[in-house]
């Protein structure tokens, strides 16, 4: 991984003549009177450019500003800076984090690393060396009192002319605003700017402006999101064909965040239809005022969308464009639940759930409800009679469980596919599906520990055969189908 990184860096510095890539180290010299070496370290993270620097006879009074220098206000740029013996030692760290490692980033890194090393360096030798003391020459004058000879000292560069005060023209909106090394929407940006931090216009150029802060950052941003403050100077905006240094401006350099144009001529949008009128037709009103004469009478199975719902009336449009309002409860949505997880299918309404439920309640009446044991043969449902749920001694012969859960069956069938009427049916199936099923296991319990004082685990596990529990699931299923409440589109 790292060995890939440094190859990309290395031919990033092969393309651009200001950098050579150095393999012992690595590192990266940038050139200039004298050359600058950043060392290069790679982590699974991020890649750290760093340079370290003394400056001789830099002291308390350059403290300060060197930190300044390297611990820039909206840049990743960062540092240290203490005194060391008659000097500054100073160390400068640059991140570039892996996932937005890009030329562009790179070579805007080790600028602003180069920049910040040779604002550090102009402190060194802006420190004036201790100047020596004037000897005064007195030349034996009769009488005459002697000259005063008078040094000229020369003030350093940095003290002749007053640092120019800093004067703020705008300010970062609220939320914030982005800012880029150069006015190009195709670079990444360099820096995110807080809220209500000043700024100072130096440049415009279209709709991109160059800002200055006050502890001497500059990049560039979005002109038109600035706040003017008050009584701020205009700053004349520079025509967008002006130089500029390492890149050619475009055409349109809008941000990238500008909100996109409105289509003036949008295509017509596809009829999709939600809903369509059930098997009996239904009438349509102009407004809905059931008090009014309906309009139109709607034919079965035609296709509707809705566009919007006002109590228990839907406003509805069709597939030729015609509006009008119906009653929302009579219509059947396509494909969409409606009670008891109910899907439409034609004019009917299949709910899965007592669907499921009702199938078992009729496939459970052909299984093994009672096990083979000493004192009884292996019987499914229909070998089994009814009576045994209310009298464990005198079973009787008739009616056969398995018939009447069959019959249960049909009838939990029918309420999974009627569209109003089904979920009480499913309901009602449930409910009698699980007082079968339960009683019965029940009085097994009750009739194997009287007649062979068998626990009622032994019972469960060894006489009651899969039968009896299909149906109890399949009756719950039912009333569960049931109880989802009905959902409209």
């Amino acid at each position: 991984m790292s060995d890939e990184i440094l190859s990309r860096i290395a031919g990033w510095c092969l393309a651009d003549p200001k950098l050579t890539y150095i393999e012992e180290g690595p590192a990266v010299e940038v050139a200039g009177e004298p050359p600058l070496r950043l060392n290069l370290a790679v982590t699974a993270e991020e890649v750290l450019l760093s340079h370290r620097m003394s400056l001789a006879g830099a002291g308390e009074g350059a403290l300060a500003q060197a930190m300044s220098l390297v611990n820039k206000r909206g840049s990743l740029l960062r540092g240290t800076a203490q005194v060391d013996g008659g000097g500054l030692a100073v160390g400068i760290e640059y991140p570039i984090y892996l996932d937005g490692l890009t030329r562009q980033n790179f070579l805007l890194a080790t600028q602003e690393l180069a920049s910040a090393a040779d604002g550090v360096a102009a402190l060194g030798a802006a420190s004036p060396a201790a100047a020596p003391e004037p000897k005064v020459v007195v030349e034996p004058v009769a009488i005459a009192a002697p000259a005063m000879v008078a040094e000229t000292l020369e003030m350093p560069a940095a003290l002749a002319q007053p640092a120019p005060v800093f004067t703020p023209t705008h300010e970062v909106p609220a939320g914030g605003m982005s800012a880029w090394a150069a006015p190009d929407p195709n670079l990444q940006p360099v820096a995110r700017l807080e809220a209500r931090v000043q700024l100072r216009v130096d440049e415009r150029r279209g709709a991109w402006a160059r800002v200055t802060g006050s502890n001497g950052w500059t990049g560039w941003v979005d002109d038109r999101r600035l706040v003017a403050l008050g009584g701020a100077p205009a700053v004349a905006a520079a025509p967008l064909a002006a130089a500029v240094p390492a890149y050619t401006p475009p055409a349109y350099t809008a941000p990238v965040y500008t909100a996109p144009m409105a289509v003036t001529s949008p295509q017509p949008a596809v009829f999709a239809p939600t809903h369509q009128v059930p098997s009996s037709g239904m009438p349509a009103w102009a407004n809905p005022d059931p008090a009014a004469a309906p309009i139109a009478e709607l034919a079965a199975r035609v296709q509707l969308r809705i566009d919007e719902t006002r109590g228990a009336w839907a406003r509805v449009t069709g597939s030729n464009g015609w509006t009008g309002w119906v009653d929302a409860r009579r219509l059947a949505p396509l494909g969409k639940a409606g009670g008891g997880g109910a899907m439409a299918l034609g004019g009917l309404a299949l709910r899965p759930l007592p669907l499921i439920g009702a199938i078992a309640l009729i496939v459970a009446t052909f299984l093994s409800w009672i096990k083979a044991t000493d004192m009884f043969a292996s019987s499914d449902g229909w070998d089994v009679g009814l009576p045994i749920l209310w009298s464990i001694t005198n079973p009787g012969d008739q009616p056969r469980i398995g018939l009447i859960l069959l019959i249960v069956g049909i009838i939990g069938l029918a309420g999974a596919l009627i569209p109003k009427a089904g979920r009480g049916l499913a309901a009602f199936t449930g409910l009698l599906g699980i007082v079968i099923s339960g009683l019965y296991i029940v009085q097994v319990v009750r009739l194997f520990d009287r007649s062979l004082g068998a626990g009622a685990g032994d019972t469960l596990s060894h006489a009651i055969g899969i039968g009896p529990w299909v149906a109890l699931a399949g009756a719950v299923l039912l009333l569960i189908g049931a109880m989802i409440p009905e959902r409209r589109s």
